[in-house]
């Protein structure tokens, strides 16, 4: 018997299911895009796609939102459901509680632990299975592809920057910069990251909290990690008073004193040791993957966020662009270069940014890209 092919009214399902899935880029990484449609005798009974990492994966969108036409419906989804449960449960059995009669997929999942096994607990369950293996679908995973072989954290790179390129007055004095809207926005990434990272300089100058505040509850605990090379976090920071609450992390050498870790210990903070050497960044990025970190956001200061560009571990970048002007002596984002005056377009020029998007945010501009390979 020949193997089931695909409708034209499927087709063009799967077609609109790629679409919804590419609007939630930079936002659901390292996971795949996806999107799903639900049709009942060729009529979109529901629609959805994977939104944020972390959150429901596009069968269940879909599914939620066609609600009992669903049961003996089509669902159309650009990646084969997911066989195995993670940050949410195996969509196979959404599928097979829908009551979904034929699924047809767009593309199998590249991860050798899973590929094709979804498609085959479905098939033992009865459900018709079409593979379309659809060049549209197929070039949805061509980041998830490269994260599986590069075995770290996806990292967005973000900060906030004045009219004149700054993060910080003269003399390193934080100032808030980002509106509301912005720092909403901000606050629901973190939301949905496994971890937010900092450096040093940020905790000595800040005291920050590192939290995810507002309307969007964080999807999983939250990791505090600062870059803490010779283990100089103080005590008294807010960090390590609250490390009992949240999770806090370090990153420091290996030959680092082990006075400080017994009394970081000692207040919940947990140190992550790695040989010093050219390689100590990329090499703690591989460690955080081991601990289950696997989105991670970046937030400075200016030499984190340098360090992380250079050694080219920055897989998305986020810059809120802000009207306020900070003056002369104020700390440039980035040392040594002048990002200041410019245009959202011709700043994504200066930053080498490829796939770049821009959003206003009230009286902010959010302008997100991937910085283009290293020679």
């Amino acid at each position: 018997m020949p193997a089931p092919q695909a409708t034209a009214a499927e087709m063009l399902a799967l077609s609109r299911a790629v679409n919804l899935a590419r609007s939630a880029r930079g936002d659901v990484e390292p996971n795949p895009m996806v999107g799903a449609i639900v049709l009942a005798e060729s009529t979109v009974v529901g629609e959805g796609w994977h939104r944020a990492y972390g959150g429901p994966h596009a069968e269940a969108d879909a599914l939620a939102d066609a609600g009992e036409d669903a049961r003996g419906a089509t669902l159309i989804v650009t990646l084969e459901p997911c066989s195995t449960t993670g940050k949410t449960p195996p969509c196979v059995e959404a599928v097979l509680s829908a009551g979904i009669s034929r699924v047809v997929v767009g593309a199998l999942d590249p991860d050798p632990r899973h590929q094709g096994r979804g498609l085959e607990i479905l098939a033992a369950a009865g459900v018709e299975v079409v593979r379309c293996l659809d060049p549209q679908a197929e070039d949805l995973l061509v980041d998830f592809k490269a994260h599986l072989a590069r075995a770290r954290p996806h990292v967005l790179l973000k900060w906030a920057q004045s009219a004149d390129g700054a993060i910080a007055r003269a003399g390193g004095e934080p100032v808030q910069l980002t509106g509301s809207a912005a720092a909403a926005r901000m606050h629901r990434w973190r939301a949905h990251v496994d971890g937010l990272l900092v450096g040093l300089q940020t905790v000595l100058n800040d005291d920050p909290m590192l939290t995810a505040r507002g309307l969007v509850a964080p999807v999983r605990p939250l990791r505090r990690i600062v870059l803490d090379p010779t283990l100089r976090l103080p005590l008294t920071c807010r960090l390590a008073d609250t490390a009992g609450e949240t999770p806090t992390w370090v990153l420091a050498h290996l030959d680092a004193d082990q006075q400080p870790e017994v009394a970081l210990d000692s207040r919940d903070v947990r140190v992550l040791r790695v040989p010093e050497g050219e390689s100590w960044l990329a090499d703690s990025l591989a460690l955080l993957a081991v601990e289950g970190v696997g989105r991670l956001m970046v937030e400075g200061g200016a030499r984190t966020l340098a360090a992380f560009l250079e050694d080219g571990l920055v897989d998305q970048l986020a810059v809120f662009m802000c009207p306020m002007a900070l003056g002369p002596g104020a700390l440039p984002a980035l040392p040594g270069r002048q990002l200041g005056g410019l245009t959202p377009e011709q700043l994504a020029e200066e930053l080498g940014l490829d796939n770049v998007r821009l959003e206003e945010l009230g009286d902010d501009v959010l302008m997100r890209g991937t910085p283009q390979p290293c020679a």
